[in-house]
C-alpha cells in the first residue's frame, strides 16, 4: 500500500519478479532492488537500455506493451546478478569494487555501473577487496524497467 491505495496484489513471487512499479519494486527485498536512471533506446530493431558506456541489450526482456524511446529506470535484484562468471550472460561488464560488506550468510559488494551505484550479493566465502577489477553479468529477462516519470513497469 502507498498513501492507502494497494498497488499491487498477487502471489509473493509475482511481485517480487514482476512488480507493477518502482515503488513495489523498491519495497520487497533486502537488499533493494538496485534502479539505474537512463534511456530507453532503439537501434535498428533492437531495444537496449543505455546511460553514460554501458548499454544493455533488452532482447530478451518481456515488454508490458511495445515501449517508446526516452528516460528510464533499469532495475534488478541483486542476487540476480553474476558475479566474476565470465561473459556468457546476454549482459556483462567489469567494474571495480567499491564496498564490501559482509553479512554473515553472503556478502553485499557495492561497484558502480553507468555512473551509478549497484549491489551484488554473492556467498559469504567470495571476500573481494576495495579496488578489485570484476566481472558482473546477467539476463535482462530478471530485470524491471520502469518509465521515468510514472514509476509504472514498462
Amino acid at each position: 500500500m502507498k498513501g492507502g491505495v494497494i498497488q499491487q496484489l498477487d502471489a509473493p513471487q509475482t511481485i517480487y519478479n514482476r512488480p507493477v512499479n518502482r515503488f513495489v519494486a523498491g519495497f520487497l527485498g533486502s537488499p533493494a532492488m538496485n534502479f539505474i536512471d537512463g534511456r530507453l533506446e532503439k537501434d535498428g530493431g533492437d531495444w537496449h537500455f543505455a546511460v553514460e558506456d554501458v548499454r544493455i541489450p533488452l532482447a530478451t526482456y518481456a515488454f508490458e506493451k511495445e515501449p517508446a524511446p526516452g528516460p528510464a529506470v533499469f532495475g534488478i535484484r541483486p542476487e540476480h546478478v553474476a558475479f566474476n562468471s565470465g561473459t556468457g550472460w546476454p549482459f556483462a561488464a567489469t567494474a571495480n569494487v567499491e564496498v564490501v560488506e559482509p553479512m554473515g550468510s553472503d556478502t553485499l559488494v557495492w561497484l558502480k555501473l553507468g555512473g551509478q551505484n549497484f549491489t551484488v550479493r554473492v556467498t559469504s566465502e567470495r571476500t573481494p577487496k576495495n579496488g578489485d577489477p570484476v566481472s558482473v553479468g546477467f539476463d535482462p529477462m530478471r530485470a524491471s524497467l520502469f518509465d521515468a516519470q510514472t514509476g509504472n513497469r514498462i
